[in-house]
């Protein structure tokens, strides 16, 4: 079976290195030509120290990284701290990168990647707000034909996760979420009502833990420590892996269903501000966008992780 071509564009975040160290475990499966950093869970600037401190844990640094936006696209950057700790990867304990991005700007290379991929299509994997997509796509609209699909964590069918009505990543840069998702490129989203499903339960945290390698010390770091949520806010112990659900679905698609809708982003609103507008009924009868996913297979997918996550050291 022939790989798939990927490119993660990402604000890490522990959810997100949990998904880009299941990519790199799975390279049989998935071609990661290269990440892509914007600013969101925390300012760019340890985004990208992140980017390069997870390639090389996992052995890999020689996969190029590049730096991206620094703002959204339109509002005042606002960040995630009280989440993912002050350098984004709270409980990893991972030493300051050795290496450093290239030269070229994130979006220069998504054009560059796009450009050079006729004949072989690439899917783009964004796990944080969509800036840099939405930057390449404005910059060269035609590229939009060289995306296989994007599929992307963001927006929510019910409640946010930061406002009442927004979830944080269509929130940080809602006129970028909604220039990706009126681009015309296929849309797989999964938005908080799929991946609240992905809950890191202690037993299932276990499991990783169990491997004893470098890259469960880390995971299992990350996963552990304490923040706001648990039982009191999901009913479970544990939080939700949003990001991994993202790299799973190109893994295990059968794991996951979903529905065609259309999909639009409040962006004027300042209540309402990055709501997704989800027509899961079809009431407007206007074409889908976006393929929502709205059940997951948790435990299986679960099952998986671990197995995956133990192939690296």
């Amino acid at each position: 079976m022939a790989r798939t071509s990927i490119v993660i564009d990402t604000d890490p975040g522990q959810d997100d290195a949990v998904a880009i160290l299941l990519a790199l475990a799975e390279r049989g499966h998935l071609d990661l030509l290269g990440i892509t950093t914007v600013a969101g869970n925390v300012p760019v600037e340890l985004t990208t120290a992140n980017a390069l401190r997870l390639v090389e844990l996992a052995g890999r640094a020689d996969l190029p990284v590049f730096r991206g936006a620094s703002r959204p696209l339109l509002r005042k950057l606002k960040t995630a701290e009280f989440i993912c700790g002050p350098d984004g990867l709270q409980g990893a304990g991972l030493p300051p990168p050795r290496g450093a991005p290239r030269d070229a700007h994130a979006v220069a290379f998504l054009l560059d990647t796009l450009r050079n991929a006729a004949g072989k299509p690439v899917t783009l994997c964004p796990l944080g707000p969509l800036t840099n997509i939405a930057l390449a796509l404005a910059q060269e609209p035609a590229l939009a034909a060289r995306i296989e699909r994007i599929v992307l964590m963001g927006g929510a069918r019910d409640l946010g996760n930061v406002t009442p009505a927004a979830e944080f990543n269509f929130f940080v840069d809602p006129h970028a979420a909604q220039i990706v998702l009126q681009s015309g490129v296929p849309i797989v989203m999964f938005g908080l009502n799929a991946t609240h499903q992905a809950m890191a339960t202690p037993e299932r945290v276990g499991r990783i833990a169990a491997h004893g390698t470098a890259v469960a010390r880390a995971v299992t770091g990350m996963l552990e420590r304490p923040r706001p949520g648990g039982k009191a806010k999901f009913g479970v112990e544990g939080h939700p892996l949003h990001d991994p659900c993202v790299i799973a679905y190109l893994l295990w698609p059968e794991l996951f269903t979903g529905r065609d809708c259309h999909v639009a982003v409040e962006t004027a609103g300042e209540a309402s501000i990055g709501r997704s507008l989800i027509d899961w009924w079809g009431s407007q009868r206007q074409p889908a966008n976006a393929h929502v996913i709205d059940r997951i297979d948790d435990a299986e997918m679960f099952r998986r992780l671990a197995q995956s996550l133990a192939k690296l050291g």
